[in-house]
């Protein structure tokens, strides 16, 4: 019968390894924190696997729970500075006291972005945000007019993003990516529409 015990130096590097495990997670350094402000959307994607919709049942969790989170269970823990903030959803342009939102975590030292689909980002909206702060925006576009608006469900999505994007890229003082969901009929056209958003001044793409 072999004998089951661990050997000394077994135990030894068994127990180097817990040490360095304990002291990875007791160093864990929180850089961004996601808020997921609000469940209603104001289009209906055909990928979406999420449970958001215009009308999800569910009301958006309350600015202020959100403040009282942030100000007992993570800020005591570390530098505001350090941990960006991003606004997630649904769709965060739902939300009429977004431009709030970013104003009471600026006030605070966070730095914030969101991330959306750029239905509902007017001009004027879109000032608006950058004076409460905005840091960083992420915009979803999934291809041309026709692959982007068959997921989007809606005919004006992909003009509304490109408009988005548009704004986005002219604002030295913004982060900035553009994500696409590479669906079978985007992949043919994915150079043509790599180019194209080099073309409208795109530098960060995923």
């Amino acid at each position: 019968m072999r004998n089951r015990r661990v050997g000394l130096r077994k135990r030894l590097a068994l127990n180097i390894f817990a040490d360095l495990h304990d002291a990875k997670v007791a160093e864990h350094h929180l850089d961004t924190l996601f808020w997921e402000c609000t469940l209603r959307c104001n289009l209906a994607c055909r990928h979406c696997g999420s449970d958001c919709r215009v009308d999800p049942g569910v009301a958006d969790m309350p600015l202020e729970d959100f403040l009282r989170v942030l100000d007992e269970e993570i800020t005591p823990h570390v530098d505001p500075s350090e941990v960006l903030i991003i606004f997630s959803g649904g769709e965060v342009l739902v939300r009429e006291d977004l431009e709030r939102a970013g104003q009471e975590v600026t006030r605070r030292g966070y730095p914030w972005g969101m991330v959306t689909n750029g239905m509902a980002l007017t001009p004027r909206r879109f000032r608006s945000l950058l004076d409460a702060g905005l840091r960083s925006v992420s915009v979803s576009l999934d291809g041309f007019e026709r692959e982007h608006n068959y997921i989007r469900q809606n005919p004006l999505s992909y003009e509304r993003a490109l408009n988005a994007i548009r704004l986005i890229v002219r604002e030295p003082s913004l982060s900035y990516d553009v994500v696409t969901c590479v669906t079978g009929a985007l992949i043919p056209q994915l150079e043509p529409f790599r180019e194209m958003l080099i073309a409208e001044g795109v530098e960060h793409w995923r």
